[in-house]
């Protein structure tokens, strides 16, 4: 006898067989997907603290370029004071600078040696004189020579004159006045302290 088998069993299988692969595909698809999810999710929130981090720092860096401001404010004000503070001990070395040249100018003069006029214009003074002899004028020039306050000494005429039936010499003198003149070492390193 001849049997045939009606029920589709070959085809039950294969039809099953495509099922279950399709369940697995559609489970690795969903699982694909909930991890591209989850990917998404933490890269989501990275990105968001990152931009919160940003904006933090930007906040700061504002707070800190206003304090820079400040700071460069202030180191202006801090030179500019300091300038001010140059100019008034400027003005006053200028006070005092002729008063101390008069002292060293009167300081040089020898005992027999006076003075008749003393000019000065922009640092350069002309003085003149009587003496009683040129050694007395030699004394003289070597003395303003050595001071810190007379530079460049130089004597321009001598001549010999009367004046009252005494015999004298008559000297005119040319020298660069230095009202100011630099502190010498120690005292720098004093101030400096």
């Amino acid at each position: 006898m001849i049997r045939i088998n009606l029920l589709p069993v070959r085809e039950t299988a294969a039809e099953f067989g495509r099922r279950q692969e399709l369940t697995v595909a559609i489970g690795i698809l969903g699982l694909t997907v909930i991890v591209l999810a989850g990917l998404y999710w933490i890269q989501f929130r990275n990105v968001s603290a990152s931009e919160a981090e940003l904006a933090n720092l930007r906040q700061e860096l504002g707070a800190l370029d206003a304090k820079a401001k400040g700071v460069g404010e202030m180191e202006k004000k801090v030179a500019d004071l300091k300038d001010k503070l140059k100019v008034i001990d400027t003005l006053n070395k200028k006070k005092t600078g002729p008063v101390r040249v008069m002292e060293s100018l009167s300081a040089a003069m020898p005992a027999r040696l006076w003075l008749t006029q003393f000019r000065e214009a922009s640092g350069n003074a002309t003085i003149d004189g009587l003496a009683v002899d040129n050694q007395t004028i030699a004394e003289f020039m070597k003395a303003l020579a050595n001071s810190v306050y007379f530079n460049n000494v130089e004597l321009v005429e001598t001549a010999q004159t009367e004046l009252e039936g005494v015999p004298l010499k008559r000297f005119s003198l040319n020298s660069r006045i230095i009202y100011q003149p630099p502190e010498p070492d120690g005292k720098k390193e004093a101030a400096k302290n």
